[in-house]
Parts: structure tokens; C-alpha cells; sequence
């Protein structure tokens, strides 16, 4: 039996998962889920990820949750082509990206994108605000590392970029929902204000298989 993902379009963290799946080209069976409570918190979902959240997989009788995890599963069980590094110093960095994406990046886009596409930001404009303003300045400081390589943490793809990858564009998309200076300021213009982030990303959506991970409502 392939192995089973479960993921929401437009999450990114389970855009990782997709993206983590195509690049190593292992076959899978795809289930995509609604945000509702019907999908996400159903018994048998809550059997393959207790938080009721996505991604999740399901190998046989192995299950994981949270998209990290996940991406360390999928290198163990198809060690080729390595996302994770091949010696220390490779590992080492990788994991500095991975950790400085989760603990620098991640806890703004809760406070910036989800505010706006939840429709909260009436009640929380300076939060969103000051989460854009944080993340802006994670940004100036990727891309000028992104000025003299391709890649965030190798001389090739690795996982930190398909941990980042996808909180780019979501961002992006809730930036141009938005629209406002104030609210959105560079984040509306990625590519224009963030170039070598913008170039990055086109070697990113280069990958075989991209057009299959990409979120399809935002196709709509």
C-alpha cells in the first residue's frame, strides 16, 4: 500500500509535506481535507493526527504528524536524494535555518496571515502589524543571504528550503488580500522588494512535480 498523506489546501505546513514527497519521488496516496471539524476532528482522523491538525501521514501502520517530523520520516525511508545533509557541518546548518524559520518566522505568520484570512483584523491590526514588521525584517536578512547562493543552507536543495518555501507565498497571498500599505507594506511586492527571495522561489517552483503540490483552490 502507497503511503498516505493527509493535507489542507493552503496549509503550509502541509505544502512541505508535498513538496518533501515530490522531490524524493516516493508514490503516495492523497487525501485532502476541508478545514472543518467533520474532516479534521473525526475519530478516525484524530487516530492518525491527535491534535486534529494537517499534514499527517499513515505508512502501513506507522503514523506521523507535524511536518518536520514527517520530513525526517520520508529521508529515512528514501535516504535519496538527502534533504537533511550528508556530514556535520551540512546537518548543522540545515538545522540552524529549519529552527530559525520555526522559532523567528512561524509564530508571526499566526499573527499576520491567519488574522487576515480569518477576518479578525478589526480587533487585531497592530498585532498583524507588528508580526508584518517582524517578518520583514527576517526577510531583509534572507535575502541578503540568498544574494551569493542558491539555496538557504547548501550548495543544493535541502529541507530548509522546503520548510520555507511555503510560508512565502502564503504570506504573500495575504498580503494582496489585504492590500494596504499599513498593513501589508513589502510583503505585497515580494519579489520586488525581496529579489533574490523572489529568484530563490523560481528554483524552488522548478522542481519536477511543483504544479502538483501547489494549493488548488488558489487555482480557482
Amino acid at each position: 500500500m502507497a503511503l498516505e498523506v493527509y493535507w489542507g489546501s493552503g496549509s503550509p505546513y502541509a505544502w512541505r509535506v508535498l513538496l518533501a514527497l515530490e522531490v524524493k519521488q516516493i508514490d503516495y496516496a492523497s487525501n485532502r481535507l476541508s478545514f472543518t471539524e467533520e474532516d479534521l476532528k473525526s475519530v478516525e482522523y484524530l487516530a492518525i493526527s491527535p491534535r486534529g491538525k494537517v499534514p499527517a501521514i499513515r505508512d502501513g501502520s506507522v503514523t506521523v504528524h507535524e511536518s518536520i517530523a514527517i520530513l525526517r520520516y520520508l529521508e529515512d525511508i528514501k535516504p535519496e536524494p538527502v534533504l537533511f545533509g550528508s556530514e556535520p557541518v551540512e546537518r548543522s546548518k540545515i538545522w540552524c535555518s529549519i529552527m530559525e524559520i520555526m522559532n523567528y518566522i512561524e509564530p508571526n505568520i499566526l499573527d499576520y496571515a491567519r488574522t487576515i484570512f480569518y477576518g479578525e483584523l478589526s480587533d487585531k491590526k497592530q498585532i498583524a502589524i507588528t508580526a508584518r514588521e517582524a517578518i520583514q525584517d527576517e526577510l531583509t536578512n534572507l535575502n541578503t543571504s540568498l544574494e551569493n547562493k542558491n539555496y538557504l543552507a547548501s550548495d543544493k536543495l535541502t529541507a530548509a528550503d522546503i520548510v520555507l518555501y511555503p510560508v512565502i507565498p502564503f504570506l504573500s497571498r495575504a498580503a494582496i488580500k489585504e492590500n494596504t500599505e499599513e498593513v501589508s507594506g513589502k510583503l505585497r511586492a515580494i519579489d520586488d522588494n525581496y529579489p533574490a527571495i523572489g529568484a530563490w522561489c523560481k528554483r524552488i517552483e522548478s522542481i519536477p512535480g511543483f504544479e502538483k503540490t501547489y494549493p488548488p483552490h488558489w487555482k480557482e
